[in-house]
């Protein structure tokens, strides 16, 4: 009978069978049991379980990606805001109002005089229609994420 301990695999010796030829497994050790390969195709890379066809992906290594103190920095890139993303809003101007005539010294033809009064008068569609960034950077992110380390064997 196979057994499964905490460091091996024992007892495959005596069912052949119980395990096909070529069926991968995983085991916490270093080594590969008896009767078992140790495949090193994949190396430092987490494992992700799927529903559909098994096959390996990405390109960072684990050790690259979760290891402490990752620092990170950049820019939001060029944002020109459009009109409907701009605050609804109004600029009220007065309106400018014939006051009366100005005359002095002399000086003909009269000169009319304008004052502007507070009024209801709105303003057209204005800005300036630039873009902008943001710059950011923080603090270095701790991915020291705990974990198990396996190795993947096939039977012989």
């Amino acid at each position: 009978m196979a057994v499964l301990g905490s460091t091996n695999l024992t007892g495959c010796n005596s069912i052949p069978d119980f395990i096909a030829a070529g069926s991968l497994m995983l085991f916490q050790q270093s080594t590969a049991p008896i009767n078992w390969t140790k495949q090193t195709t994949h190396d430092n890379k987490a494992l992700r379980v799927v529903t559909g066809t098994a096959t390996p992906g990405g390109t960072s290594s684990f050790t690259s990606i979760f290891s402490p103190a990752v620092p990170f920095t950049g820019t939001v890139g060029d944002t020109t805001l459009s009109t409907p993303q701009i605050p609804i809003h109004t600029h009220t101007i007065g309106d400018f109002v014939s006051s009366g005539n100005y005359l002095g010294f002399n000086e003909s033809p009269q000169i009319p005089v304008t004052t502007l009064h507070p009024g209801n008068g709105q303003s057209g569609p204005a800005g300036g229609g630039g873009s902008h960034t943001h710059p950011f950077s923080g603090f270095n992110l701790d991915f020291a994420v705990a974990y198990v380390d396996v190795i993947i064997c096939s039977k012989n």
